[in-house]
């Protein structure tokens, strides 16, 4: 076997692993920087609201900064009352972030 074949040869077999190593640097960086994953776990918070609307669909109350969020929990009042309230306080940060 000459030299350059066995060159030919290890330049092939490190082709997939360097395929691979670029394929997962993308999902990293995609994971981290375009699309955060954890957005999607909500992170629940319960604090005294006031009730703004109460139909069919749920409750939606004021909280203490002013921001309009749909409770998690069922509730039983009318609009107005304050009452304590479980909602997802990640929609506050989404909202802030498009809000000037």
């Amino acid at each position: 076997m000459n030299k350059s074949s066995v060159n030919s040869n290890q330049t092939k077999n490190l082709q997939p692993v360097f395929a691979v190593g670029v394929m997962l640097a993308i999902v990293v960086l995609m994971m981290t920087m375009v699309w955060p994953v954890w957005n999607l776990f909500p992170q629940y918070v319960t604090e005294n609201v006031k009730l703004v609307s109460v139909d069919s669909s749920g409750c939606w109350a004021d909280t203490q900064d002013n921001y309009l969020v749909k409770l998690v929990n069922s509730c039983s009042g009318q609009p107005g009352q304050h009452i304590m309230g479980t909602y997802d306080v990640k929609v506050k940060q989404r909202m802030h972030t498009f809000l000037p």
